[in-house]
This record gives C-alpha cells, sequence and structure tokens, in this order.
C-alpha cells in the first residue's frame, strides 16, 4: 500500500493535509517484491527468484494451512489440507526455475516437500497475497 500526503496552503495561512491510501495492483507488488525499479516483469532466473525467495521468508507467517492438490468438494478439504511449516533453503535445498521455490509441508506425521506455486492458499490467509502474487509471477514470467 502507498500513502500520499497532500498538503494545501490556504489564504489564511492554515494547511490541510489530504491522506489517501492507494493499493498496489499486483504488478507493482512484484516488482516491490523483487526489489526491482522500473515497470517491467523480469523473467524467471536463479537471481529473481532468490529475490522472491527473500521476499516471501521474510513476510511469510509460519506455520499455514494449504490444500495440495486444490480440493473441489468439502470432503476433499480434509483429505487435501497440509501445513506448510517452512520454505526450503534456496541455497542448499531444491530450487529451480521450473519448479520454483519448494517448502516443507507436514500431512499427519509426514513431511513433503512441494513447489510453492502447487499449493491452494485460502483467501482468508495473512499469507494468501503474497502466494498469488509469486505464483502469477512463476507461471507468467517463466
Amino acid at each position: 500500500m502507498q500513502l500520499t500526503t497532500v498538503v494545501d496552503a490556504h489564504r489564511n495561512g492554515i494547511q490541510v493535509v489530504h491522506e489517501s491510501c492507494r493499493e498496489l495492483n499486483q504488478k507493482d507488488r512484484i516488482v516491490e517484491a523483487l526489489g526491482l525499479l522500473g515497470e517491467h516483469l523480469p523473467s524467471v532466473d536463479e537471481e529473481t527468484l532468490s529475490r522472491y525467495y527473500t521476499y516471501l521468508t521474510a513476510r511469510l507467517s509460519f506455520p499455514f494451512t494449504a490444500y495440495y492438490p486444490e480440493p473441489t468438494t468439502t470432503l476433499e478439504e480434509v483429505r487435501h489440507r497440509c501445513t506448510v511449516v517452512e520454505l526450503m533453503d534456496r541455497a542448499n535445498d531444491i530450487c529451480d526455475e521450473f519448479g520454483g521455490i519448494f517448502c516443507k509441508t507436514r500431512k499427519g506425521k509426514y513431511e513433503i516437500i512441494l513447489p510453492l506455486i502447487e499449493l491452494e492458499i485460502p483467501q482468508g490467509s495473512p499469507n494468501f497475497q503474497f502466494i498469488e502474487d509469486y505464483w502469477y509471477w512463476f507461471w507468467n514470467w517463466r
């Protein structure tokens, strides 16, 4: 979110301050996530994945609920629910331009490593927009 402050000077010396909030659009959020200046979105490569990984590790709240694969019925919501416990370290673990950033999930007593782009995040989750933006960029710019 971008905050804009405008100060209007009036003849009587009183200043009026107007503040407006402008939600960043998806493209702006992705550019911000990648720490770039400019208007175009870069392609997925080792450097941009590393930047997105750093951005996500600083902002995601762990653990969080996700679904793999996306549920289509209420029964599937229970069967496909998993808990994302952490992102896999890009320097030491799997991460590439084909699968993107991977994460460690728990489902019952099992730990499963999955690509972050394969998970469905509930819209009410505080992590939803972060993951949605990453998904959009990864699928459309690789």
